[in-house]
């Protein structure tokens, strides 16, 4: 947190390997990136978006990046 009581920006690093994780989930499920931007643009949140994705069993546990 920073002085103010706000989140901290997270690193444009992790952020950009989230987007590239979270777009692999969506291919496996035959999602394109422009679906899946369109589910964004829709309302839906990615916290509803990977809890929808059954199974979860070929997704990776934890997000694979370099701190």
């Amino acid at each position: 947190m920073n002085s103010i009581r706000q989140p901290a920006e997270p690193k444009p690093e992790f952020v950009q390997c989230a987007i590239v994780e979270l777009l692999e989930i969506a291919q496996h499920q035959g999602i394109t990136p422009d679906d899946f931007i369109q589910l964004l643009d829709s309302g839906m949140h990615i916290a509803d978006f990977l809890a929808a994705m059954t199974p979860l069993a070929n997704v990776k546990p934890s997000i694979d990046c370099d701190s």
